[in-house]
């Protein structure tokens, strides 16, 4: 057969709709543009173009570990947040549309502050894709960014030069609050940390359980392991009024709720919602004392 890109298109789309995928079409375009180096739109501005041998065996490559349910994103290495596009690997969980509400509720509160170069940490950065866009939005801003694992690290460093913003923020190894000195303090303090029980990772798709990192999704057993040791030391590293802001599972608004009015040292938590209308970030003020 002669292979043009309409043919292979509707051949791989049926392919991965056979394989369990969602948005088989969607996901079909993007392989075979990126094979033949080409735009999405491309394809259907050349229907007819022919395939090269060289571009069909780039093309089988990519298809075969998508139908084996490898994530999007791993395969072509690069994931889109706020407009910008990341690195992305094994190392690192593919950043999600839905930690852009965490990003833009961060913004709202930060810019009512007005606080003079706030100092901002980001827990569990990842990818760096929540440093980076907040540092490139609030040029002023210093931040640091912290992860447990050098390799995430090192993601995030690639991206932050990538965007032009790595001489603005501090990468840090740490355990949470472990690295950073005693007496460090903070204007926000932002994370989207683990929050699937561990029980709950055997019954996720293929494509999370089997390729992205469990250190970035196993929040133990309840999957608030994470959130019972953040909430009480993210306390006495904010400036009196300064706010800590979560991203959560959709289901655990009241639980991270309750740790926060428990813990005594912040105002009320506000719950905002992600773009689906679930429950997705918690933003607490940190109390004046004194």
């Amino acid at each position: 057969m002669n292979w043009t890109s309409s043919k292979i298109l509707a051949w791989s789309a049926e392919r991965l709709m056979k394989a369990g995928v969602g948005s088989p079409r969607l996901e079909a375009e993007i392989l075979l543009a990126h094979a033949i180096q080409a735009r999405r739109q491309d394809i259907y501005l050349e229907p007819d173009r022919p395939i090269t041998r060289m571009e069909l065996g780039e093309h089988q490559s990519l298809l075969r570990r998508r139908m084996c349910r490898e994530p999007i994103s791993h395969i072509l290495g690069r994931r889109e947040f706020w407009s910008l596009e990341f690195l992305i690997n094994s190392a690192v969980l593919a950043p999600r549309p839905e930690t852009e509400v965490l990003v833009e509720k961060f913004l709202e509160t930060c810019r009512r502050d007005s606080p003079a170069r706030a100092r901002i940490l980001d827990i569990g950065t990842g990818s760096g894709n929540i440093a980076v866009a907040v540092a490139r939005e609030l040029p002023d801003c210093r931040v640091t960014a912290a992860d447990v694992s050098p390799s995430a690290l090192a993601v995030a460093e690639k991206n932050s030069k990538t965007h032009g913003v790595y001489d603005r923020i501090r990468f840090l190894q740490s355990d949470l609050f472990e690295s950073l000195d005693p007496g460090e303090r903070f204007d926000y303090i932002l994370s989207n940390p683990p929050y699937i029980a561990s029980e709950d990772l055997k019954v996720l798709m293929p494509d999370v359980k089997d390729y992205e990192p469990r250190l970035a999704l196993d929040g133990g057993k309840d999957g608030l392991e994470l959130y019972k040791r953040l909430v009480p030391e993210a306390a006495r590293r904010l400036e009196n009024g300064g706010s800590l802001v979560l991203e959560i599972g959709m289901d655990q608004a009241l639980d991270v709720g309750c740790l926060i009015e428990r813990d005594g040292n912040y105002d009320e938590p506000r719950v905002f919602q992600d773009y689906a209308g679930r429950d997705r970030v918690v933003l607490a003020r940190k109390k004046n004392h004194g």
